[in-house]
């Protein structure tokens, strides 16, 4: 006599899953994975960008620098100093630019385990993915065992000595560097317009370019704090399409 076994609608929804749940797992293995990728690539982007702007700068710098030298200014202290600012940031930024590549190469000939260990920390460092995060929070965070595993490569690496601190820093330094020839290039300009041009000239000048310099320092001061962000992004959405 066979026995037929019943089975409860609640041993089928717990067999489904029970089924599924390692699909969920791999999905989103599969998002962190995508998610991590991407941060590598748009820093290897980034650094492409500075080196297309430093490259930039130095021709425009160099066009000034043509252009103060062709008009044959007295030997003054002012000529002097305009043709410092423009040669000495000239030579900055394509120093800039040279050193951006250099990190881009770098950085595409890092061995597997080591992008794999620079996009976890990217990802985690960038998101802000913390193990305790609010409960609305907890499909962007990662979970207490990956956090647990990244600290533990983190605590196994031996802490930099001054000459790895140094070599970071060479990989990371393009952009201060171009933003002093940025600065030589605008300090060049405002010696010249104040020494060589008219007054009236030169107070233009300096208003118009001052009033580009609030705008510039906020886009330095955003940061990474969470709410402020929020609110510049919504901000953004509601002005979209206004200009």
């Amino acid at each position: 006599m066979s026995h037929v076994q019943e089975h409860s609608p609640r041993d089928s929804v717990l067999k489904k899953e029970y089924d599924e749940a390692p699909k969920k797992s791999q999905s989103q293995a599969v998002a962190n994975a995508v998610a991590e990728k991407a941060q590598f690539e748009s820093l290897i982007k980034g650094f492409s960008a500075l080196c297309v702007a430093a490259g930039f700068i130095a021709a425009i710098q160099s066009q000034l620098l043509g252009y103060t030298l062709g008009n044959n200014l007295n030997d003054t202290r002012s000529a002097r100093a305009i043709n410092s600012l423009f040669l000495g940031g000239m030579l900055v930024d394509i120093m800039s630019a040279m050193m951006g590549y250099l990190t881009i190469r770098w950085l595409e000939r890092m061995r597997d385990a080591e992008q794999e260990l620079l996009n976890k920390l990217l990802h985690l460092k960038t998101n802000k993915r913390k193990a305790a995060a609010p409960a609305e929070d907890t499909e962007k965070t990662i979970s207490a065992d990956e956090a647990a595993d990244l600290e533990k490569v983190i605590s196994e690496i031996e802490p930099p000595k001054l000459i790895h601190k140094f070599m970071a820093l060479s990989l990371l330094i393009p952009l201060p560097f171009l933003i002093i020839g940025c600065i030589c290039m605008l300090a060049g300009i405002y010696v010249y317009v104040w020494s060589q041009l008219p007054t009236s000239v030169a107070v233009a000048v300096t208003v118009l370019g001052g009033s580009t310099v609030p705008f510039i320092i906020c886009d330095f001061c955003i940061g990474r704090d969470e709410k402020r962000r929020r609110f510049i992004i919504r901000r953004i959405c509601e002005v979209q399409g206004d200009w």
